[in-house]
């Protein structure tokens, strides 16, 4: 199960031409957290603890705010819903 938070994790880096030790800079950007949340939870990555050792300064408040707002703004932005899904069937051949 881990495997899956580090592929979705290690995607998005790659997709932003970032390393892995500087996630931070996706969460930073807001369109880059809400798809990051988005495939998180899409394919059931959506266990806290995990998270909160996986993502920095982060606490279950946070990650449920996130959450919720990603699915929010997957409803109202078209774009952040094109990329979205655009991700989804990228990484859907990659697992």
């Amino acid at each position: 199960m881990n495997e899956r938070y580090l592929t979705i994790i290690k995607f998005l880096c790659e997709r932003n031409n970032i390393s892995e030790s500087e996630i931070v800079k996706i969460l930073e950007d807001r369109e880059c957290k809400y798809l990051l949340f988005l495939l998180l939870k899409k394919y059931g990555c959506d266990d806290k603890n995990k998270l909160k050792n996986l993502l920095p300064d982060t606490n279950n408040r946070m990650l449920t705010y996130n959450f919720r707002k990603a699915e929010e703004k997957l409803l109202v932005n078209s774009s952040l819903r094109e990329k979205y899904f655009e991700l989804e069937s990228r990484l859907k051949e990659m697992m």
